[in-house]
């Protein structure tokens, strides 16, 4: 009996160790994975501008700080296209004359274009169409407000507006719409073949970009529903199409986003990239100089060249 009563005596104490020492075991983990959260890390801020899924990155560019424009004779940069000549046209936005700077690489103011007949209620971005004539995107469209959305076609040689394209989003029924979907902004559009490709700059929820295809009629107001969407992480500000007509890019902040499309109409079918930039300030201007390489122009007036790595 007293055996028994030894073996069971011992017994309790084995297992009152074994569950001591797991708890150690436990609190020492804990404590273990504390320390090591302190020691690595000082908790991880959140990624103010992470990768998109489902986008490959791609880290075979290179980016380069080439020139800067001055400040008192370009007082800001807001879209990026090229000038008949191999130069550049820039624009301001929304506060400013209806005018085009044209810059070259090195930065240097080399015309002022006073655009006659024009209006800068917001432009955004400028393209260049196979006709030869400057197009400028007034949809600027900060609060969703606006109802006198337009394409401004322009004549480079007159340097005067002979055109607008008037057009309307035909899923907007409230101006503003509900907080959650501000996502009738547009900072970046192309144009291919006879019509143009509006990205918007969701201000509302869910990273949602849309694309919406206005046709080239001057003239009555279209009404346009979007073709599709996809979910960037960041707003886009930009856009423009390689002169070979198979590669589309966006600009984000700290992205530069590819996509590989037989038409602008299936961009977002087909094979997705994005291009790493690092830190160019806000980013606003985009223009593909070959059909790889890109130029970039922030608000404040620096020019960069996103290359293609040999």
């Amino acid at each position: 009996m007293k055996s028994k009563l030894l073996e069971l005596s011992v017994g309790c104490c084995l297992l009152l160790a074994v569950a001591c020492d797991s708890g150690n075991a436990k609190t020492e983990d804990a404590t273990a994975n504390t320390t090591t959260e302190q020691k690595d890390g000082k908790k991880k801020k959140k990624d103010k501008n992470p990768a998109t899924q489902g986008f490959d990155v791609n880290n075979n560019y290179d980016l380069q700080e080439v020139s800067k424009m001055g400040k008192k004779t370009v007082p800001e940069s807001s879209g990026l296209e090229a000038s008949s000549d191999g130069n550049f046209w820039t624009h301001p936005d929304a506060g400013n004359d209806a005018v085009l700077y044209k810059i070259n690489q090195s930065g240097e103011l080399l015309e002022t274009m006073n655009v006659q007949g024009g209006k800068n209620n917001d432009w955004e971005d400028i393209a260049r169409g196979e006709d030869g004539f400057l197009y400028l995107g007034d949809m600027g469209n900060n609060e969703n407000t606006r109802k006198d959305l337009q394409i401004v076609k322009v004549d480079e040689k007159a340097k005067k507006v002979v055109g607008t394209i008037p057009f309307k989003y035909a899923d907007q029924t409230e101006f503003p719409p509900a907080k959650d979907n501000l996502n009738f902004d547009v900072e970046g559009f192309l144009m291919h073949g006879n019509n143009f490709y509006l990205f918007t700059k969701n201000r509302g929820k869910g990273d949602w970009v849309k694309l919406y295809k206005v046709a080239n009629q001057p003239g009555q107001q279209q009404t346009v529903q979007p073709l599709d969407s996809v979910q960037i992480t960041t707003k886009i500000t930009a856009a423009d199409i390689s002169p070979n007509g198979r590669t589309i890019a966006l600009l984000g902040e700290g992205w530069v986003y590819l996509f590989e499309a037989d038409s602008p109409d299936n961009a977002f079918k087909g094979k997705k990239e994005q291009i790493p930039l690092g830190k160019t300030g806000q980013a606003e201007g985009l223009v593909f100089v070959n059909d790889t390489d890109m130029m970039i122009s922030n608000e404040k007036g620096t020019l960069y060249m996103l290359s293609l790595k040999k």
